[in-house]
């Protein structure tokens, strides 16, 4: 039976499951047309094809083969709008120098990485057992192309489509190796993990799955030196000392206020600019996310692997809304273990659509909506950071996928484990007290 069949099969007994769907499917599948007609009809939306931030990724390569410096340093300062990512990226960038113009080689990019995410989404909707008709294939590739934060990193020529195929081949070797011990996947899974976490440092918690597995985590490890030789062998050691420095003033970035949400761009997303304490938050949610990974069973491998990606774009210190791009692969494994045991997949799917609208729909809070009801701006000027829709989206993703693998944690097995600690711990104090007392 095909996807669709199986969704329409549904329709009685999971009536607002199948509603919510068809929704998500319409926008996606309208929306390549609605960016079309802004970018044609409203100045808000630069129409011109502009990747900035592949011409960043262009001038390192160039600076690196004029053997220049990699990173460069503004007067300010700050290195914003030039190369940010460690020194070893480089060489992901130079097939598309050497060989195209650029706009050629920005637009070879953007297709290569879509293409990834595409076959990375079928091979992972395929591992999890369901039948894909070749229509639904295809049909696949457009619901990509209709995503708004995917169409938002191709026209910036970012990087978010790349990281998203690796994301999603990661989940599907994971579901790949599945429970046997034996088996080579969990490697591979983890050393996918490694490279989105080496590309990108802000990609850090979907690394929780790591922690859940340790063949994962075997697999992440191995691939650290071999990318650390390379970057070392063709870059030199400083240039990742200045690499440093970029991650230093990153982090200070991150950690300045958020500017109006009235001061809008596409890919404008400050999730927790509202709470009063967000590192305080982060800490939080990233231990809670670290225990949960490390005390859930092994059944609860795909949860657990969504709940990092979830968490990722809504408590890193500095994101964007291309961020979302990594959502999908979560998506899909929260979806089926909703579907499968009976859950809330309509929950799953209101999530995607709010970081699907999250753009356009931030601009319609803070820009229409108090031209059309002045008493609006009045009232919920001061909470416009709470009107975010991806705010709502990640929300929902994190919360759902956290409470999931908090139902498959033992917790008669945990507190014999913390038990069994203190006991540990007890017998080593009184081995200590004994030993003072002999040697009185």
């Amino acid at each position: 039976m095909s996807l669709l069949a199986e969704l329409w099969s549904r329709r009685r007994e999971r009536p607002l499951f199948v509603a919510v769907a068809a929704v998500v499917l319409a926008s996606l599948l309208v929306f390549p047309f609605f960016d079309w007609w802004l970018r044609t009809n409203f100045e808000f939306v630069n129409g011109a094809y502009m990747p900035g931030d592949f011409g960043a990724y262009m001038g390192a390569v160039d600076r690196w083969q004029d053997g220049e410096a990699l990173y460069r340093q503004r007067e300010n300062g700050g290195f914003w709008g030039t190369y940010l990512y460690p020194p070893v990226v480089v060489l992901l960038f130079v097939p598309f120098h050497e060989f195209l113009a650029f706009e050629e080689g920005a637009m070879a990019w953007i297709l290569v990485s879509g293409t990834l995410l595409w076959l990375g989404l079928l091979t992972l909707v395929t591992r999890l057992g369901y039948d894909l008709r070749w229509w639904e294939r295809l049909g696949i590739a457009w619901l990509i192309a209709g995503f708004h934060p995917a169409i938002l990193t191709a026209h910036l020529g970012q990087t978010a489509l790349f990281m998203g195929a690796l994301l999603t081949f990661a989940a599907a070797t994971m579901v790949e190796g599945g429970a046997d011990r034996a088996s080579k996947w969990p490697l591979v899974s983890g050393a996918y993990t490694a490279v989105v976490g080496i590309v990108k440092f802000a990609y850090a918690p979907i690394g929780a799955h790591l922690l859940h597995n340790p063949r994962r985590m075997k697999g992440a490890l191995l691939v650290v030196p071999v990318v650390l030789w390379l970057s070392i062998r063709f870059f030199g050691v400083e240039a990742h000392y200045t690499y440093l420095e970029v991650l230093e003033w990153g982090i200070n970035k991150g950690s300045d206020g958020a500017r109006s949400p009235t001061l809008w761009l596409p890919p404008y997303f400050k999730p927790l600019a509202w709470f009063h304490a967000p590192q305080l938050l982060r800490a939080v949610v990233c231990l809670g996310v670290i225990g949960l990974s490390i005390l859930a069973p092994p059944r609860a491998r795909n949860v657990v692997f969504a709940l990092g990606v979830a968490t990722f774009p809504l408590f890193t210190p500095q994101t964007y809304a291309y961020y979302f791009v990594a959502l999908l692969p979560a998506v899909v494994l929260l979806l089926d273990w909703e579907i499968r045991r009976d859950g809330y997949p309509e929950l799953v799917l209101f999530g995607l659509l709010s970081v699907h609208l999250h753009s356009y729909g931030l601009k319609f809070f803070v820009h229409n909506m108090p031209d059309y009801f002045p008493v609006w701006e009045e009232m919920l000027r001061p909470h416009y950071l709470l009107l975010q829709p991806g705010l709502w989206g990640t929300s929902i993703l994190v919360g759902l996928a956290a409470v999931r693998v908090a139902q498959t944690v033992d917790r008669s097995a945990v507190a014999a484990r913390v038990s069994e600690s203190v006991d540990r711990s007890a017998s080593v104090v009184r081995g200590l007290d004994s030993s003072r007392t002999d040697g009185d």
